[in-house]
C-alpha cells in the first residue's frame, strides 16, 4: 500500500467539542422540554455523551438535574437533553 498525502478536511480536530455550561444555561431556559444538544458519528459515542449528562459529569450539569438520550434518527447519531430540575 502507498501512502497517500493530503491534509485532514477542516474542523475535525475539534469535531465533537461541546460549550457544556451553555448547553446547560440553555436547557434551564426552557425546563422539561427536550432539545439535540449534540451529534457524534456512532450510537455508542452518543450513548457515551447522554451518560455523562444523567451522571453529572459535564459541566454546568449536575448530576440529576438533567435528563438525556441517544437516538439515531435518519442516520444521524443524536444526544437529546432536558433540565428538570436540582433537588433541594
Amino acid at each position: 500500500m502507498s501512502i497517500a498525502w493530503e491534509d485532514p478536511p477542516a474542523g475535525t480536530a475539534r469535531s465533537g467539542v461541546t460549550d457544556w455550561r451553555r448547553v446547560a444555561d440553555e436547557l434551564r431556559q426552557r425546563p422539561g422540554q427536550w432539545a439535540v444538544v449534540a451529534t457524534r458519528p456512532s450510537s455508542g459515542a452518543a450513548a457515551t455523551i447522554a451518560g455523562a449528562i444523567r451522571k453529572g459529569s459535564r459541566a454546568g450539569m449536575p448530576s440529576g438535574a438533567f435528563e438525556a438520550r441517544a437516538r439515531t434518527v435518519d442516520g444521524e447519531c443524536r444526544v437529546y437533553a432536558r433540565y428538570v430540575g436540582e433537588s433541594s
